[in-house]
C-alpha cells in the first residue's frame, strides 16, 4: 500500500503524475508498453482546493458533460445531500455514500461490433462518501484511473459533488479534506502526454518538451530518460509521431484512431493551428491491398481547431439536470425521514 498527502486537490494531482512519469521501474507495479501503473493507493489532500483547466489535459466541455451523465445519478446525488445535510451537518456521526453509476463496456463481439471491447473491467469510479468527524471529509473510491488524462476529471466529478454538499451546508468546498481510495493509478504513455507538453508550470512545461521533442538527447537527458520508464515509453510514442512528420503522413494515413487523435492535438495546442492543416488528409479505401494502391476517399480528417480555456469553476451538472444555482437535498426530495439508523444510536 502506498500513501501519497498533499495541502490541497490541485497538490494532490500533480504529485501522483509527477509519481508515476518520475519513477523508476522498481517503484511502479505495473510497466507495458501503453501505460505504467501503481496499485493500492490511498492519497489525502488536506483541502479541497481544485484548479483545472480542461484545455491543459486536452479534453472539451463535452468530455466533461459525457463524465457526469456517465457517473452521476441526480436522484442518488439529492439524496445523497439529503441524508447529510439532515443527518450529518459538519459535527455529527455518520458515513454517507453513494455508489455512482455502473458505466456500460464498448464495443466488442458481445455487443455486435468488430472493434476491440472498452471498459470491459467495469466503473473507474465506484462511489463517494462523506463524513463530519473528526474532521468534514469526502472520500472518493475508484478502480483505476488515468493520471496525466482522465483522472483530472473524476477529482473534478468528486470536487463538483464535494461542491454541491457545501453549498447546502453553508461552508466552502475547499474546506473538505479529500482521501482517495485507488486500486490501480496509471500514466497512458500516449494520451497522458498533455500533462507534459502542456503542464501548467512553464519551466517544467520546458523540461518535458526538451525531453519529448528533441530529436537527439544529450548524454544527460538520455539517461535521465533511461531511468524512468514513464517518460521513456512516453519519448517512444512521440518519436513515432515525429517520424510521421517527418515522413509527410496525413491524418488520413493513419489508421489507430486513439493515436490519430492525441497528433491531431499535439499539432494544435503545441505547434499552432497552421501547422496542424498541413497534416489534414484522406483516408482511402484500399484497392489493391498487395500493391499498395489507394481506392476511393473514404474520411476527410481535418485539423483540430484549438480548445478554449474552460475552468472547473465555470462548470457545473447541467448536463444531469441539476444546475448549480438551484437548491438540492432535503429541498428536492421533500425532507429526509425521521427514522433513526445503527449509526446514529
Amino acid at each position: 500500500m502506498r500513501a501519497f498527502r498533499a495541502a490541497t486537490l490541485t497538490d494532490l494531482h500533480e504529485s501522483l503524475c509527477r509519481t508515476l512519469v518520475e519513477s523508476s521501474a522498481g517503484g511502479l507495479d505495473v510497466v507495458s508498453s501503453v501505460d505504467v501503473q501503481i496499485h493500492d493507493t490511498i492519497s489525502e489532500a488536506r483541502s479541497m482546493q481544485w484548479e483545472f483547466d480542461l484545455k491543459s489535459m486536452w479534453l472539451t466541455k463535452s468530455r466533461w458533460s459525457m463524465m457526469q451523465r456517465q457517473y452521476i445519478d441526480p436522484v442518488e446525488l439529492n439524496l445523497w445531500i439529503d441524508r447529510i445535510t439532515s443527518k450529518i451537518g459538519l459535527k455529527d456521526r455518520g458515513i454517507a455514500h453513494m455508489r455512482t453509476k455502473t458505466v456500460a463496456a464498448r464495443g466488442g463481439a458481445a455487443t455486435g461490433h468488430t472493434n476491440k471491447e472498452t471498459r470491459r473491467w467495469g466503473s473507474c469510479m465506484l462511489g463517494l462518501s462523506y463524513k463530519a468527524v473528526p474532521q468534514p471529509t469526502l472520500v472518493m473510491y475508484s478502480r483505476t484511473s488515468y493520471l496525466g488524462y482522465l483522472a483530472a476529471l473524476d477529482l473534478s466529478v468528486a470536487w463538483m459533488c464535494g461542491r454541491y454538499l457545501a453549498q447546502e451546508l453553508g461552508c466552502n468546498v475547499s474546506d473538505f479534506k479529500f482521501v482517495w481510495m485507488n486500486e490501480a493509478l496509471q500514466y497512458h504513455n500516449f494520451k497522458s502526454l498533455a500533462f507534459l507538453l502542456n503542464h501548467r508550470d512553464e519551466e517544467e512545461r520546458h523540461k518535458y518538451r526538451k525531453l519529448m521533442l528533441s530529436r537527439k538527447l544529450g548524454p544527460n537527458g538520455a539517461a535521465y530518460i533511461a531511468k524512468r520508464p514513464g517518460l521513456r515509453l512516453s519519448r517512444r510514442w512521440m518519436e513515432r509521431m515525429l517520424t510521421l512528420d517527418t515522413e509527410g503522413k496525413t491524418y488520413g494515413d493513419m489508421t489507430y484512431n486513439t493515436y490519430r487523435r492525441i497528433r491531431r492535438r499535439y499539432h494544435t495546442e503545441v505547434l499552432g493551428y497552421e501547422r496542424a492543416q498541413e497534416a489534414e488528409g484522406w483516408s482511402y479505401y484500399k484497392q489493391d491491398t498487395a500493391k499498395g494502391k489507394k481506392g476511393e476517399e473514404k474520411e476527410f480528417f481535418k485539423a483540430y481547431l484549438p480548445l478554449p480555456s474552460v475552468s472547473i469553476h465555470d462548470l457545473d451538472f447541467s448536463a444531469i439536470g441539476m444546475p448549480l444555482g438551484n437548491r438540492y437535498g432535503s429541498e428536492f426530495v421533500g425532507g429526509g425521514d425521521d427514522d433513526d439508523d445503527e449509526e446514529s444510536e
